[in-house]
């Protein structure tokens, strides 16, 4: 496994989605909680969350343009095995 890091991109999703396990969660103005965490899903600031399924750290990236979202893997949280199936899942 090299050390390059693993994005989560999907143009046509308009979701915050957990690049580990896929869980979905909807952006909202007022009650956006993730690992129970409140998220400000409209900032175009990095945010590290951790998610409610799989308990793993991200980082969430906002894109205001029609306000997409990229998500990123944290190095250390996914195993190599992991990593290979997300790679298999986005080719």
């Amino acid at each position: 496994m090299n050390d390059e890091t693993r994005y989560y991109w999907d143009e046509d999703a308009e979701e915050i989605i957990c690049p580990y396990c896929g869980e979905k969660y909807e952006p909202s103005y007022e009650d956006c909680y993730i690992g129970g965490e409140y998220v400000d899903c409209y900032s175009e600031e990095e945010v590290e969350l951790t998610c409610d399924r799989c308990h793993k750290k991200f980082k969430m990236h906002g894109y205001p343009a029609g306000w997409r979202y990229r998500t990123e893997t944290i190095d250390g949280e996914a195993t190599c095995e992991e990593v290979e199936r997300l790679l298999e899942g986005n080719s």
